[in-house]
């Protein structure tokens, strides 16, 4: 019998991998089984849901005090301020703003505020008499983008639908490829898996409903502020009514159709001015005096009230942070995952809440 040596026993250690579990590949079904209808009012329940969590209460209703439109409203102050920009002298925000660019600016910031909520969007004419502060042009950048975004999704949704195509936007993938590009099948199985259940299931909502809802909450406000559109320019109606005779006036004045005395009659102004000056040509140390006595008597400029308005804005915030802390928190991603748990929280409860008939009925059998 030989002895076996010990070289001739030694084998070659390889580590390798024998061969990957197969990863076999479900299509998913419908979402539940539902029909694209249960499917319709499962989203439409969410979407509401979702409204009246972020907007709260319902507000109160308001009876209106007058029957005027908003259409007659805008009739009214483009009658009243169409001409009123020929008649004025160029002003920067600097320098004070008269009594005609002054009313304009409160029924221009009433009229598209307005418009602002009910969804009738001109953003020059909003930048021009609703924006004052960085907060105000950081939201309306915001809403540029919305806009632009819903109308950008509704031409590509009609485009679909025109070419007959699946509704959800789901790339095109050559699964073959993905699963000979990675090792793991089961990343690529997620990754289908996801993209099949969105092709599956339906986004659609009833947006009517939704519409309804949001319509609750806006209604009341709009009503308030046509109501207050309406005092406001019944209060402005005299003072531009005699602005723009004074202005007229003063350019028969100017181009020597109107005599001194008879544009003095018609503008009690100029008739007190000349009898200062009357008064002050005898009496010269009283003139500076009475200069700086009437400089602070002027209206604010433009740049000034977007000071008010930041202050404002900055009161505001802060007594809301402190009723609620919640809302002080930076508009960063801790807005956003607290917004994303809230959501997903939301989702979870009404699942459970459409889910639990049916698991007590498999429970009962």
């Amino acid at each position: 019998m030989r002895r076996l040596t010990a070289p001739a026993l030694s084998t070659h250690c390889v580590r390798s991998i024998c061969g990957a579990a197969p990863v076999m590949y479900f299509p998913p079904a419908p979402f539940a089984s539902a029909s694209k209808e249960e499917q319709v009012k499962k989203n439409t329940k969410i979407a509401i849901e979702m409204v009246r969590r972020y907007k709260g209460e319902t507000p109160e209703c308001y009876t209106r005090k007058y029957t005027a439109t908003i259409e007659q409203l805008e009739k009214e102050i483009e009658a009243l301020l169409g001409g009123t920009q020929k008649m004025r002298k160029a002003a920067t925000d600097d320098q004070p703003m008269d009594k005609l660019g002054l009313m304009e600016r409160c029924l221009r910031h009433a009229l598209w505020s307005y418009h602002k909520d009910e969804g009738k969007y001109d953003f020059d004419e909003i930048a021009r008499w609703v924006v004052y502060t960085p907060e105000d042009e950081m939201k309306l950048a915001q809403m540029k983008r919305q806009v632009e975004a819903k109308s950008k999704l509704a031409a590509y949704r009609a485009k679909r639908a025109k070419e007959g195509l699946p509704e959800a936007s789901a790339p095109l993938i050559n699964w073959e490829e993905e699963y000979k590009s990675v090792t793991d099948r089961e990343l690529v199985n997620e990754k289908r898996l996801r993209y099949d259940t969105i092709a599956a299931n339906t986004m659609e909502r009833d947006e009517a409903q939704i519409e309804a809802v949001l319509q609750q909450y806006r209604k009341p406000v709009q009503d308030k502020r046509l109501d207050e559109l309406v005092d406001l320019l019944e209060r402005f109606k005299p003072v531009l009514a005699r602005e723009a005779i004074m202005q007229r006036l003063t350019i028969k004045h100017l181009e020597g159709q109107l005599g001194v005395w008879r544009y003095m009659d018609w503008c009690p102004e100029v008739r007190d001015r000349a009898e200062l000056e009357v008064d002050v040509s005898g009496f010269q140390w009283w003139s500076p005096l009475e200069e700086r006595r009437l400089l602070p008597v002027r209206l604010r400029s433009v740049n000034e009230v977007r000071e008010i308005m930041a202050q404002t804005q900055s009161s505001k915030a802060a007594e809301a942070s402190v009723h609620n802390p919640q809302a002080s928190q930076s508009a960063g991603d801790g807005d956003r995952e607290r917004l994303l748990k809230e959501v997903l929280a939301l989702q979870a409860r009404i699942y459970q809440r459409d889910d639990a008939p049916v698991e007590e009925k498999k429970a009962a059998h």
